[in-house]
Parts: C-alpha cells; structure tokens; sequence
C-alpha cells in the first residue's frame, strides 16, 4: 500500500515533469501567443522567392522588343484563352520571333498563377 506522503511526493513529481515538457503555463501560452502573432505578422510581408533557372523566357523576349502599341496587342492575345497557343506561334514565327509551342503554353498556363520566370 502506498501512503499518503508518497501520493503527494508522485503527484508534484508528475506536475513538474508535465512542465518540463512544454505542458502549458501562463508564460508558455503568453510566448505561444506572441509567436504565433510573429508568424502572422511574417506571413503579411511574405514574398516568395522566384525560381530561375538563369534562362530568359522566350515569350519576354519577344514581349521586349516590341514597342507600344504592338506590346500591348500581344500581351493581351496572350491572356485571351480563347487564342490558341500554337496560332500565336505560328504568327510569331512568321516575323522571325522563335518561341516554340511548348514554351508559349507554359508561359501562358504559369502567367495565370504568377509563375513564369519572366513575371
């Protein structure tokens, strides 16, 4: 049988160890807090770092070497889903700009969301 002491000496033991561990406390929950609040705070003027792989986009090329109004002609082609890719293309190679089909579709399917290199 266990005595009363030894109940005592088990339960104050077990507390502190539960401290130690990170069980909450006034001024754990008051750091929790505050860096919680630190974290929103960073995740407001969060930027994302923009992957590159040292190669220009095609589609900027072309886009930088044409002046306005022609600029904004194209650029808007581009954002018009309703123009297919492999026809800006084929318009563009007429004029000697070489972008392949594949790039101009993922220019266009990453401008969407941000995501192109050239943005």
């Amino acid at each position: 049988m266990t005595n009363i002491q030894d109940a005592g000496a088990v339960t104050e033991s077990l507390l502190s160890s539960s401290l130690d561990r990170g069980n909450s406390t006034a001024e754990d929950a008051k750091q929790l807090t505050n860096k919680s609040l630190n974290f929103d705070k960073a995740l407001d003027n969060f930027t994302p770092t923009k992957k590159s792989n040292g190669m220009v986009c095609s589609v900027k090329r072309v886009i930088e070497s044409l002046e306005e109004p022609t600029k904004s002609k194209f650029i808007s082609l581009m954002a018009n889903s309703a123009v297919l890719s492999l026809d800006l293309v084929k318009l563009l190679k007429e004029f000697d700009f070489g972008v392949s089909a594949e790039v101009m579709r993922r220019h266009r399917r990453r401008a969407k969301g941000g995501g192109c290199s050239c943005l």
